[in-house]
């Protein structure tokens, strides 16, 4: 009766123990987030998509009650930043700050490390359509006249473009150029700035400068704007300024799209968490606030509809990387 009684005494605290590393087990899956989590930047620290999300992750942070720590990994375009995302385990703990510079990259260099399924948007952060800006010396202040400038120099007109090849200043630029019945010749530069800067000294005809950096410089008498790439109506931050749209231009709607995401093969618990926790984020009035303080604009659909975007953005620049290639 002894020997009896000691193993069902010993069954019963190892079948107790069992029972109890099976609670703490669920317990610690339920207990997401645990520590600390990593936000991807793909863009130097004080560029204006480093500030937008830099107070996304400080609002997450108070959403989650966990601390949520921006690293900047700036380099070929979004390829470095991606690439270290990839890398990290798909458990939460990693999010990505996707723009639509992530297809550029990757069109550019096939052999990177990354398939565009790899990342799956779990919120919009912002968008921003692109002004078309040429040199107030120039004394062009419609599209005809661009076109009337033009004329004089061989039907030529030279566009600032940030590195050759694919990319949304050479897709844009051929897409005016076919629409107003001119060649464009691409002049590459380092960055938006120095793209600005050429504009206004009279180095090229115009550039295709995103509404934060040409915001920057609306009171400049060096510079003059011609039209958006928004789809039409008002633009909070040049409402004077008609879209490419409003003025017959086709194929120039055109939006920079700014997205949080995670890995796709994220624990579906953890990503509907995130996705709800990232939501009521964007959509809160400091993150408005801050948007609008940069110039960058609230998305105004839902995250289907900015899935759908950002997928449409991709279409067009593999038509447009194509294009490249044949020429």
């Amino acid at each position: 009766m002894r020997r009896s009684t000691l193993i069902g005494a010993t069954a019963l605290a190892a079948l107790l123990s069992l029972t109890v590393g099976f609670q703490g087990s669920a317990h610690a899956e339920q207990a997401f987030p645990s520590r600390p989590i990593k936000f991807i930047v793909p863009y130097p620290p004080g560029a204006s998509t480093d500030n937008v999300a830099r107070a996304f992750a400080q609002e997450l942070s108070k959403e989650l009650k966990t601390p949520v720590i921006v690293e900047n990994r700036p380099g070929a375009g979004n390829a470095v930043g991606a690439l270290a995302f990839k890398q990290q385990p798909a458990d939460g703990y990693t999010l990505f700050f996707q723009t639509t510079e992530l297809f550029a990259s990757k069109l550019a260099n096939p052999e990177l490390n990354y398939e565009f399924n790899d990342f799956e948007i779990i919120a919009p952060l912002a968008r921003t359509p692109f002004t078309l800006v040429v040199p107030a010396s120039n004394q062009i202040k419609t599209l005809d006249e661009l076109k009337a400038s033009a004329v004089k120099k061989k039907n030529e007109l030279d566009f600032g473009s940030l590195g050759l090849g694919a990319n949304l200043y050479t897709m844009l630029s051929r897409t005016l150029s076919e629409q107003l019945g001119v060649k464009p010749n691409m002049i590459p530069y380092k960055g938006g700035v120095e793209g600005l800067t050429a504009v206004m000294s009279g180095q090229i005809d115009a550039y295709l400068a995103t509404v934060g950096l040409a915001y920057q410089q609306k009171d400049n008498p060096k510079i003059h704007i011609l039209a958006l790439t928004s789809d039409g109506g008002a633009n909070p931050f040049f409402p004077n300024v008609k879209s490419f749209k409003e003025q017959g231009i086709k194929d120039m709607v055109f939006y920079s799209l700014y997205g949080v995401v995670v890995r796709p093969d994220t624990p579906e618990a953890i990503k509907t968490q995130l996705q709800q926790a990232a939501g009521r984020v964007t959509n809160s009035e400091e993150m408005k606030r801050i948007r609008r303080q940069i110039a960058l604009e609230d998305f105004p659909g839902t995250l289907d509809e900015f899935k759908a975007g950002m997928n449409n953005v991709r279409q067009r620049m593999e038509a447009a990387y194509k294009q490249e290639q044949k020429r």
